[in-house]
């Protein structure tokens, strides 16, 4: 995370203006429509009678159940044994214009709508029901939550079919059954995460809520009334027309009837909601409703927001390095006043200055002030909300360079209405001193405290032999337990991190053994139907039954479950460091005998094993589970960190980010790890030394480029008097005219000059490595995984002309040259801005296996991670740990994801309570009333 507060460069303003896919157009312009309601509900799901685009008609709605679906449908009841209460339709009419249209769609090339979704669920649940396989759950359970959904135009008869199967094996439902099954028929369960309906997440709908501002255009238009009459008075004054002054001025007054509004309530929101959620997203709602300064220590948070604004039209400007006003810029939507392309026709010279149209502001914390006065000239401060992303960044340090900025931010300011959004922003009883100073600053201020745990996937948390962590296993003493669940109950965002899996295990042991301490605490009690059955409320349940347990049996459960786990990533024991087949032996008897380590379901990729259930109430079984673990391996604490070799396979589905102090030290680990033959690493790096040479007399000749374009550039201004770029003798009229005069003397030497750089640059040599050496690729892995299951693992695909882009960078390690053709790329605070351009890039698009990041990247770095490991080095705070967490798992699918410590130390930061915290304490004094 680069918290440099500079000006914006060139490729980060040309990032802004690609356009977002169209899926996630369609979230933002949820966002946008959800201001006035937040219910809305939108699904891409398209039924069939919106797929023909035909009038909805009851008539239309029988006709194409009868062409469609009546033969289907009649085919299923009569193999299942359904007694059909409905008397068969006729073939109503229809108009014949709408008869055309339907002629030309054979049922073959309908695609697969939303009725013929259901219609095939509701086949397979049948069939299962009638050979008595208990599948039919899980086809129950899908078609009972997509029948939820909404759908436009689903046909009726459709839904009329469904309905009557979820009534008719209602009360068959076994609610201990579903919850046992519900890492597959949640977690696993496609359909659901497929046709799922979009809507706003909950914190989303409370804070459009408490923002509202009806009397918005009311109040825009009385401030610009207002200013108008100021310099309406301002200009006669400067005229002195002082005779007609006083009758003028009053005549002016007399004019100007502001409308009656009533007074603004300040509003101070603390917004806390996990990572991924969409909270940088929302100030684009609440622009409808208000002018937004969007504040992001972190450059790459508020480009995003950008990206996602552009997208959907919304006028914005930005506020980077500015030391005044001046340098604030407005995107092209938001220029009101320029000067056209004379080539282009398009808009040429924007005059930043005026910013009526700015619905968003995105700014540094370093240009908050500027940015503000600059809103402020336009719209009235009851119109504008201070939207402070991530407030506590540089908080965990006693000091640091952006304090200052914070402090004076803070102290400065003149907005009345403020949110303060992060996944880890104190609670608020923890920033009285905050709070307390805001109602000092304004009077009548409302305080509003959201707090969302939206939980729909699970990113379970591994430790460095393997396991998955939870709460039930990290203490044999109860009152600990207790701890820890109270501390998990003010941080639900923990939910996320509980792997569903072991927490069904605990919920289903304690039930069957009856550990629990009230009866209100079976399954029944709490899931009376299926609507109840969700991966939030499963977690809060287990929560509630770990603080509930039956006094005297936490011992048996402790070792029961601790025993009898299993890990969730095995060691890849089938080969050495090496690549090595490792052969085992054995000397019992005459001869040795040698067996292979071929055991196919060892060392698997992350997936949701199905584990069989130990129903054991006594300590006498829970030793016997101890007995049989005294033949097993020490453990290394080394489960999965050969990231580049024997464990490639378990990084699945997507990229994987290593967070590390020592940047430097994982990169030499995983090129050592690789084991590339030094013939084949010295071959890369005569290349690499080569391309060096060639960048160095590429350097030198673009320096003398710049100073011939340069020369050039000042004999032109002394020729036109400033002309051609605004000074004295400038003119619209010479401004339309093309001016590319090279003098004479230098278009020979310019001419030279760009020669030999295309010559240069055609020179460098592009670097490969065999695919042997390049994780998980298919020789990579047929060398270090062949045993194991490895359809899922992910491996990278870099195009040759980033390869060449990259040997072309000087000021780039050569380690770092051959880690991008492993795959990896690495984030840190890098002074060749190229280079961490194209890794962003590259993440963005997934195209990197792994990124190696420093702890700077921690805050709001905002690409899809599957995996992530958080080095040993790594010193955090709990707030920033939990932060270094929301790096992985970010997309809306539900694939394999993992956390991997690789140090066990890091759990207690984690899920004990820390009292002295210091983001609490520096945001206590630097939002406070004492000056920095």
């Amino acid at each position: 995370m680069d918290l440099t507060q500079r000006k914006l460069n060139k490729p980060e303003w040309e990032s802004i203006e690609i356009p977002v896919n169209d899926k996630e157009k369609s979230i933002l312009q949820l966002i946008m429509n959800s201001t006035e309601d937040v219910n809305i509900r939108f699904n891409d799901a398209i039924s069939l009678l919106s797929f023909l685009k035909v009038e909805n008609s009851v008539e239309m709605e029988d006709y194409l159940f009868v062409k469609y679906f009546s033969n289907r449908l009649n085919s299923i009841k009569k193999e299942n044994g359904l007694n059909d209460d409905k008397k068969n339709l006729i073939q109503p009419k229809v108009k014949k214009a709408d008869l055309i249209r339907l002629e030309r769609n054979e049922v073959s090339k309908i695609p697969t709508v939303y009725e013929t979704v259901m219609i095939d669920i509701a086949e397979k649940l049948l069939k299962c029901k009638t050979k008595k396989d208990k599948k039919w759950l899980f086809y129950y359970f899908t078609l009972y939550k997509l029948n939820k959904n909404t759908i436009i135009n689903l046909n009726r008869h459709i839904k009329d079919f469904v309905n009557k199967i979820i009534t008719e094996f209602e009360e068959e439902m076994d609610m201990t059954y579903m919850i046992e099954n519900s890492v597959e028929y949640i977690e696993k369960n496609d359909m659901l995460l497929k046709y799922a309906d979009l809507m706003l997440y909950e914190h989303q709908k409370e804070i459009f809520t408490i923002m509202k501002n009806p009397y918005f255009k009311e109040r825009q238009n009385n401030f610009t009334m207002e200013i108008e009459n100021q310099r309406e008075k301002a200009r006669r004054k400067e005229n002195k027309d002082s005779d007609d002054d006083s009758d003028s001025d009053s005549d002016e007054d007399a004019h100007f009837k502001p409308s009656v509004i009533p007074d603004w309530i300040p509003r101070l929101v603390l917004y806390i909601a996990p990572t991924g959620t969409g909270k940088t997203l929302t100030p684009l709602g609440i622009s409808n409703n208000f002018r937004v300064i969007f504040v992001c220590a972190a450059r790459h948070v508020g480009l995003a927001l950008a990206k996602a604004a552009i997208s959907v039209g919304k006028k914005i400007a930005f506020g980077f390095g500015c030391s005044s006003a001046d340098d604030i810029r407005l995107h092209y939507f938001a220029a009101k006043e320029f000067k056209k392309n004379s080539r282009t026709g398009g808009i040429g010279k924007v005059d930043n200055s005026v910013g009526d149209k700015v619905e968003i502001m995105i700014c540094d914390v370093k240009s908050y002030l500027c940015a503000m006065y600059y809103m402020l000239a336009f719209n009235p401060a009851e119109n504008i909300v201070t939207y402070w992303d991530e407030p506590t960044i540089a908080m965990d340090c006693e000091t640091h360079e952006l304090h200052s900025y914070i402090n004076k931010n803070w102290s400065d300011n003149l907005i009345p209405n403020v949110i303060l959004s992060s996944a880890t922003l104190p609670k608020i009883y923890e920033i009285s001193d905050t709070i307390n100073n805001f109602i000092k600053k304004f009077p009548r201020a409302q305080i509003h405290n959201i707090v969302s745990h939206d939980c729909k996937k699970s990113i379970p948390i591994v430790d460095k032999n393997g396991y998955v962590i939870l709460p039930h296993f990290l203490s044999e003493e109860y009152e600990q337990i207790l701890e820890i669940v109270e501390h998990s109950e003010k941080n639900l965002t923990l939910l996320r991190y509980f792997d569903l899996e072991e927490v069904v295990n605990f919920i289903l042991f304690v039930e069957k053994n009856k550990f629990y301490a009230f009866q209100n605490l079976k399954i029944d009690r709490n899931f009376a139907s299926l609507d109840d059955i969700n991966m939030q409320n499963i977690k809060l349940h287990y929560l509630k039954l770990l603080k509930n347990v039956m006094s005297g049996t936490w011992g048996a459960i402790y070792i029961t479950l601790t025993s009898s786990r299993k890990k969730r990533i095995v060691s890849n024991n089938s080969v050495d460091e090496k690549g090595n087949t490792i052969r085992k032996t054995s000397s019992i008897g005459p001869g040795t005998t040698i067996f292979k380590n071929s055991n196919v379901n060892s060392g698997k990729p992350i997936t949701k094993m199905v584990s069989e259930q130990v129903l054991t109430s006594t300590l006498k079984d829970s030793e016997k589970e101890k007995d049989k673990d005294k033949d097993k391996e020490p453990e290394s604490g080394n489960c999965a960190i050969y990231v580049s070799t024997k464990d490639a396979h378990t990084l699945t589905d997507g990229p994987t980010i290593f967070l590390a102090e020592d940047v430097e030290k994982i990169a030499k680990f995983c090129i050592q790890q690789a084991n590339i033959p030094s013939k084949a690493m010295d071959t890369i790096l005569e290349k690499i030394e080569f391309n060096n040479r060639v960048n160095e007399k590429i350097d030198e000749l673009e320096k003398q480029l710049e100073y011939l374009e340069e020369k050039n550039s000042s004999r032109t201004l002394e020729s036109d008097g400033g002309g051609k770029y605004g000074g004295k003798n400038y003119s619209k009229k010479s401004d339309n005219k093309k001016n590319d005069f090279i003098p004479n003397e230098n278009n020979k030497e310019f001419s030279k000059i760009n020669n030999e750089l295309d010559m240069l640059r055609s020179m460098i040599k592009p670097a490969e490595l065999n695919e042997t050496f390049v994780p998980n690729k298919t020789l990579h892995l047929k060398k270090w995984a062949e045993v194991f299951d490895n359809s899922t693992a992910f491996t990278s695909d870099i195009d040759e002309d980033i390869v060449v882009e990259i040997m072309m960078l000087k000021n780039v390690l050569d380690s770092w040259k051959i880690l991008l053709l492993m795959g990896i790329g690495v984030f840190t605070n890098h002074p060749d801005i190229t280079y961490t351009e194209i890794m962003k890039k590259l993440a963005d698009q997934q195209k990197l296996y792994m990124i190696i990041a420093s702890s700077d990247y921690i805050y709001g770095t905002n690409y899809q991670f599957c995996h992530g490991y958080l080095s040993k080095d790594l010193t955090l705070t709990q707030e920033k740990m939990v932060q270094a967490l929301g790096r992985i798992g970010r997309s809306n699918i539900q694939q394999k994801y993992s956390i991997r410590l690789r140090d066990n130390e890091q759990i207690k930061k984690l899920f004990y309570a820390e009292i002295d915290k210091p983001e609490v304490r520096n945001m206590n004094r630097l939002f406070g009333d004492v000056l920095v």
